[in-house]
């Protein structure tokens, strides 16, 4: 059972994680060397890839680094929090994803940009370095093999993100928590965030035109 003193930190945490996640890096940086907003441009999206295509490669590695950092940061800060708070609760793996959740979520619907915005990728990345970084390695071996053979840098992410609740259940698991099915929850919760994220290049993908990166083309 929780302690009712256990919900303001976590209230706290997931407010100012949400604020954090809302600061879009893709918008700022476009705007800062093109003049523009990247959704107009490509997908529409306000992520690193769409950067990428829009205004080239270093606002995208600016892009990606700010949406990574920004997830690290919101994640730091709820262990601050909670540390603040006495640190009574001890399950540090949810307070990472919950933090981290409410990262991705405003990073997808950005209050300081009118609720337009990416699909937390780079975010979601950091989240699951901060919860364990041996989750990250895997989830990365599955992103580059999927993108090695089919150039979708969102299949890739879809696929790659499919693997943390598996790992999150094997290192919880090994560590003995008491509450090892809320971990594997929201391990769940973040993989299903993601993948709802990429409807789009779902449908996309299901009728082959989703648009694929660094791959030859084809010449009529």
């Amino acid at each position: 059972m929780f302690d009712p003193e256990i919900l303001l930190p976590f209230l706290l945490s997931a407010v100012a994680a949400y604020l954090i996640g809302s600061i879009s890096f893709s918008i700022i940086f476009t705007r800062i060397f093109i003049g523009a907003d990247v959704r107009e441009y490509g997908s529409g999206n306000a992520g690193t890839t769409n950067v990428l295509r829009a205004a080239g490669k270093w606002p995208a590695i600016l892009t990606f680094a700010g949406d990574f950092l920004k997830c690290v940061v919101a994640v730091l800060f709820a262990q601050f929090i909670f540390s603040v708070f006495g640190g009574a609760f001890g399950d540090y793996i949810l307070v990472r994803y919950i933090a981290g959740f409410f990262c991705t979520i405003g990073h997808i619907y950005p209050v300081f940009f009118g609720f337009r915005g990416g699909k937390a990728v780079a975010s979601t990345a950091a989240l699951v370095l901060m919860v364990d970084w041996r989750m990250l390695v895997i989830a990365f071996i599955v992103f580059a093999i999927v993108f090695l053979i089919w150039h979708y840098v969102s299949l890739s992410g879809i696929v790659g993100v499919l693997s943390v609740p598996f790992s999150t259940y094997f290192i919880v698991h090994t560590q003995s928590k008491s509450i090892v099915w809320l971990d594997i929850l929201m391990s769940i919760i973040i993989a299903a965030n993601l993948i709802y994220a990429h409807r789009s290049n779902i449908k996309r993908l299901i009728n082959g035109t989703e648009s694929k990166i660094g791959a030859k083309k084809t010449i009529e």
